[in-house]
């Protein structure tokens, strides 16, 4: 992901030059942006270190909003439910240098992301857009659009074999969860963390839990990222200037009295098949392993969204990609 906050930098007072070599110049809404030089990664060659790049600063407008569901209540506490959970296994489509949320519009802005879900996800996407595409999930009603930084190992893509965002209560009364509103989106984790230490999510392989990229895995086994969501949201914006502050993390897995909703909270898990287990050369399009971060864009047809947020999570199942729980139909 380039720069979250660039949306607020100002490009009025820019001085633009600029060559194919150098750049693309685009013309929104009045202002002109310019695009940074961008180097595609063809081959090990031309794919080397990719470092964040500056990308041009987004034009900043006002976000959609919506109207929450009703909350229900209930007069005593839920009953014991181990799982409360959707899987959306979803295998990568495609790598753009395109966010559609932090760069919409703008194609090349952004670095390298390998995309998941939708298969037509690019820097133009809308929920429109997106509704009217194909998905790689296993629930082919989920046409959302879910997306990382690229990784690289000695220049080479990695790809992963799968990508699964869970769907979960992050609130100890799962009954209460509401489905993600229409048009809803929102990045979880910061390019910038600035080291492992400050890192949210971690890293496993062979049974082992790390947060950086371990020195090696034992061959054979998956070098594998999760990141958790925050869930409570403030009942208002399907987005915001940062995509991140509609949205809050529980406390005492209770939400907090400014973000009353709670919606459903994202886990990634992204796993990745190396060669021998090696470690070595490992690189995220947006920097270290500590860089790694997702983004969200709701697009899930008619009412099947509702339908598993309330047979899945609501009633206490862990649900496969299919929205099947086999234990507890």
């Amino acid at each position: 992901m380039s720069d979250h906050t660039a949306r607020a930098d100002s490009v009025s007072a820019w001085r633009h030059r600029w060559s194919r070599a150098a750049g693309t110049a685009v013309l929104a809404s009045g202002l002109l942006l310019v695009a940074c030089p961008l180097v595609l990664p063809a081959s090990a060659a031309t794919a080397g270190a990719h470092s964040p790049h500056k990308a041009p600063a987004a034009v900043a407008t006002p976000y959609p909003t919506a109207k929450p569901l009703p909350v229900p209540t209930f007069s005593g506490p839920p009953p014991f439910a181990q799982y409360r959970e959707i899987h959306a296994n979803c295998k990568p489509t495609h790598h753009l240098a395109d966010d559609p949320i932090v760069y919409p519009g703008i194609p090349g802005a952004a670095h390298f992301h390998t995309f998941a879900g939708n298969t037509t996800t690019n820097a133009k996407s809308t929920r429109t857009s997106l509704l009217a595409g194909k998905s790689s999930c296993e629930d082919t009603k989920d046409k959302s659009a879910y997306w990382i930084p690229t990784l690289y190992q000695n220049g080479k893509i990695v790809n992963p074999t799968i990508v699964t965002t869970y769907y979960k209560s992050g609130v100890k009364d799962y009954r209460t969860v509401q489905p993600f509103p229409a048009g809803f989106r929102l990045i979880v984790g910061d390019m910038r963390t600035p080291s492992p230490a400050a890192f949210q999510g971690n890293w496993t392989c062979g049974g082992n839990t790390f947060n950086d990229f371990p020195k090696s895995c034992p061959s054979g086994s998956s070098l594998i990222v999760r990141l958790k969501a925050p869930s409570c949201w403030n009942g208002r914006d399907l987005d915001s200037a940062d995509h991140k502050s509609h949205m809050a993390y529980p406390v005492k897995s209770v939400c907090p009295a400014a973000f009353p909703i709670p919606l459903p909270m994202l886990e990634i898990k992204v796993p990745y098949k190396l060669p021998g287990g090696k470690t070595d050369g490992l690189a995220y399009s947006s920097g270290a392993s500590y860089s790694f971060h997702y983004d969200f864009m709701e697009a899930w047809e008619g009412d099947r969204q509702a339908e598993l947020v309330k047979h899945c999570i609501n009633g206490g199942r862990q649900c496969n990609g299919y929205g099947i729980d086999k234990h507890k139909p």
